[in-house]
C-alpha cells in the first residue's frame, strides 16, 4: 500500500520552471530579439509571445521600441538565425515575469 501512494506522489511533483533571462528586448516590425545580461550577443524571440513587453503600434509598420524584461525560456542551440544572422540563439520565451522600462521608437 506504501508503494502505490509513493509512487502516486511522485506523479504529482511539477516538472521544473525553465531558467530566467533578463534583459534588454529590441522589437520592431522585422526583429524581436533579447541582449540578455552578461552577454553581448542577440538572441532572436518569437514577438508573438512577447505583446505586453511591447507599446502599442504608432506607426503603420508596427509597434516599434524596447523594454527590459525577465522572462523563463528554453535558449536554443547556438547558429545563426534572424535577419542577416544576427542572432545567435533562438530563445523560446515560455511565461514573461517582468516588464520594466517600456520606451518607444527613438527618431
Amino acid at each position: 500500500m506504501m508503494l502505490i501512494i509513493a509512487v502516486a506522489a511522485g506523479c504529482a511533483t511539477k516538472p521544473p520552471k525553465d531558467p530566467l533571462y533578463s534583459g534588454d528586448y529590441f522589437y520592431n516590425f522585422e526583429n524581436s530579439y533579447l541582449i540578455a545580461e552578461g552577454h553581448s550577443e542577440a538572441w532572436c524571440i518569437n514577438a508573438g509571445r512577447m505583446a505586453q513587453a511591447m507599446l502599442p503600434a504608432k506607426e503603420r509598420q508596427g509597434p516599434w521600441g524596447r523594454s527590459h524584461v525577465v522572462v523563463r525560456g528554453k535558449l536554443g542551440p547556438g547558429g545563426s538565425y534572424g535577419g542577416l544572422g544576427r542572432c545567435k540563439h533562438v530563445l523560446d520565451v515560455t511565461e514573461i515575469v517582468e516588464v520594466s522600462n517600456m520606451r518607444g521608437r527613438e527618431k
